[in-house]
């Protein structure tokens, strides 16, 4: 019996073929997923013929995998929400937008490292936390007061709080070893850096989902 989910899987996947390159956003990559595990959920006996569409041999690892993937989703709304904030936002709801991004988007590295060691699927950890917004996540929205490390003198940094308006993190540390250091950069461009680390394994993820899939058709 066809399934009858097949035709709207087959359909998602061929929107975004162009001269034979498979092109999609964060969104539309989430959306394909979800569309593949709907349907194969849809055709299977019992909760042990779940795992395989991901990849997994257990009940753990696969809902781990869909905590993941819910959790992609409830970040791409924040992210989604800061970009299209209102300009009138107070001094006070600015910092409530930029903490929540800087931390959405590491929630996300967070998620997608989960994907990637349960699935099996090869990456490269230093691409993974290499991306700039995470240092000045660290900076400025998660250890401000006490930067440092084993390798690195404490030191704390002020955030200059009229840059939020032009969408930017911009300030300094006035006691870091080197005398003096200084960040300067706009959030938007932060995002597109992490967008494209993402999308690139978000890809990988979708085409291990849909082999799987294809496997049990």
């Amino acid at each position: 019996m066809q399934r009858l989910g097949q035709c709207v899987v087959h359909h998602l996947i061929g929107r975004y073929i162009v001269f034979g390159v498979q092109r999609l956003e964060i969104d539309e990559i989430m959306a394909l997923i979800r569309a593949i595990i709907f349907d194969h959920s849809c055709n299977v006996e019992n909760d042990n013929d779940l795992f395989a569409i991901v990849s997994v041999n257990t009940s753990d690892a696969y809902n781990s995998i869909m905590d993941s993937f819910y959790l992609l989703e409830d970040t791409q709304l924040a992210k989604h929400s800061f970009l299209e904030r209102n300009s009138s936002l107070s001094i006070g709801e600015l910092y409530l937008y930029f903490y929540g991004v800087l931390n959405a988007v590491y929630m996300q590295q967070q998620a997608l490292l989960v994907l990637l060691r349960k699935m099996g699927i090869e990456f490269e950890l230093s691409e993974l936390q290499g991306c700039t917004i995470f240092d000045i996540r660290n900076s400025f929205a998660a250890h401000s007061a006490n930067r440092g490390g084993k390798k690195v003198k404490e030191h704390s940094f002020v955030l200059n709080r009229r840059a939020l308006r032009q969408g930017k993190l911009k300030g300094y540390s006035a006691n870091h070893e080197s005398g003096f250091l200084s960040h300067d950069t706009d959030v938007s461009t932060l995002i597109s850096e992490w967008d494209k680390v993402i999308s690139k394994y978000l890809e990988s993820i979708v085409n291990m989902v849909k082999e799987n899939y294809e496997a049990t058709i």
